[in-house]
């Protein structure tokens, strides 16, 4: 059996391949389980049942990918909002033992000052906080910039902890969401490719075969968000 990938020019059965949409995929078995349960010829409209389950398990595949999508997107929100609520932090204690103390001043910022501790990155940040979390812990307990700043930089070291440990587990979820959508595309194909054998079968003409399948490329939510171009160009 002949078959060419969704960028084929030519009449024969396409396939939608894993690069294809989501979108792509359901549209085509909507237009496919129309022809089949339409069609009055023996043996045909019972080709319809696995058709409509795949419909179906497209749909859920989606949904299932929106949703790790979207987790992966609000916790890596949170990770930015925890790490700037932190920066305030120790923008603010560095102004304090700045104004109020400069030997814990040194203390606490030897090499880096605050801003330039701020600009670090997420991990190498941490790492310099639980320093200057322990410089703390060795000062006074009346000390004012301990009492100021020892358990609310030690809360926001632990939420944004959480908060990225939330974001890493979110990405290994899409990770693996992705590679069940990979998986069924290739289900989904096996199961046109099969649909095909069986019309060709049945109707012993090919062409009149593929014409049981859904000739555009593209979906309808896809031509939809197309541009529009307007009488200016």
């Amino acid at each position: 059996m002949e078959a060419t990938t969704s960028n084929g020019k030519d009449k024969t059965m396409r396939l939608l391949g894993i690069d294809g949409s989501l979108g792509m995929f359901k549209w085509d078995f909507v237009y496919l389980l129309a022809q089949l349960t339409t069609d009055e010829r023996p043996g045909i409209p019972a080709l319809a049942g696995p058709i409509e389950s795949a419909m179906n398990d497209v749909e859920v595949r989606r949904g299932a990918l929106e949703q790790a999508q979207s987790t992966a997107v609000m916790t890596t929100a949170l990770v930015a909002k925890r790490d700037k609520g932190r920066d305030r932090l120790i923008i603010k204690m560095g102004g304090v033992a700045r104004a109020t103390d400069r030997d814990v001043y040194e203390r606490l910022f030897p090499k880096l000052s605050p801003s330039q501790t701020t600009k670090l990155g997420t991990d190498a940040e941490t790492t310099e906080v639980t320093r200057i979390l322990a410089e703390l812990k060795g000062l006074e307990a009346t000390h004012p910039v301990r009492t100021a700043y020892d358990s609310s930089l030690t809360d926001a070291q632990a939420a944004l902890a959480l908060a990225k440990s939330q974001a890493d587990a979110a990405e290994i979820a899409l990770t693996l969401e992705r590679s069940h959508v990979t998986r069924s595309k290739q289900e989904w194909d096996k199961l046109r490719l099969e649909t095909h054998g069986k019309l060709v079968a049945l109707l012993g003409d090919k062409t009149e075969a593929e014409a049981f399948f859904r000739p555009a490329v593209s979906s309808p939510e896809e031509k939809n968000e197309a541009p529009v171009e307007t009488a200016n160009g």
